[in-house]
């Protein structure tokens, strides 16, 4: 035997801009069943275009933990504070705002305005540190950096889930391990 009571019902709606005001009220007694604000967005999710504003998640937990352990000291936490402005979208990779390519060592001297010689010093130092991971793309190409993914990161899904194994074995060990999901691309 159920106790299902069927109801007739009245939903009333009131809409005000790219939200609606929803109140489901049982026809019979008058009683609001329920009430609640739907709001639409006609904007796609994904990556900002032009000059909007964007956000990268900051892991606190983990960012908490490099400050209690003191792993940083002001020049590298300086240059880690200037790499997350150059995150790429749904990557680790420090990536070039203008051409979305990966960047080596003199890009990222260039593009923040340092001196290469103390750039690659202080890389060098956020790699020993597992805080940034050095990629050797072979002979006589020059390596491409990423930011732990423990720690920020720009966007829901990353592009290849086989970059998070890059800090697997890495000299920082999280607080807190973030996992991700492999962005699906649609057919």
């Amino acid at each position: 035997m159920s106790n299902y009571q069927e109801r007739t019902v009245i939903i009333g709606t009131e809409r005000t801009g790219k939200s609606t005001y929803r109140v489901i009220t049982d026809k019979v007694t008058g009683e609001t069943l329920g009430e609640n604000w739907i709001t639409t967005n006609s904007k796609k999710p994904g990556r900002p275009k032009g000059k909007e504003a964007y956000f990268i998640k900051l892991y606190r937990s983990n960012l908490s933990d490099i400050v209690s352990k003191k792993k940083l000291d002001l020049n590298e936490a300086g240059l880690l504070l200037m790499l997350l402005a150059y995150i790429g979208w749904q990557t680790p990779y420090i990536v070039n705002p203008k051409t979305k390519s990966n960047m080596n060592a003199s890009e990222i001297a260039n593009e923040l305005k340092l001196e290469r010689s103390h750039c690659t010093n202080l890389l060098d130092r956020l790699v020993i540190k597992g805080i940034i991971s050095k990629i050797n793309r072979g002979a006589g190409k020059p390596n491409h950096y990423m930011i732990n993914t423990n720690i920020s990161f720009y966007g829901k899904t990353i592009d290849d889930i086989n970059h998070i194994d890059v800090f697997k074995n890495c000299a920082y060990v999280p607080d807190v391990e973030i996992r991700y999901n492999e962005t699906v691309v649609k057919k």
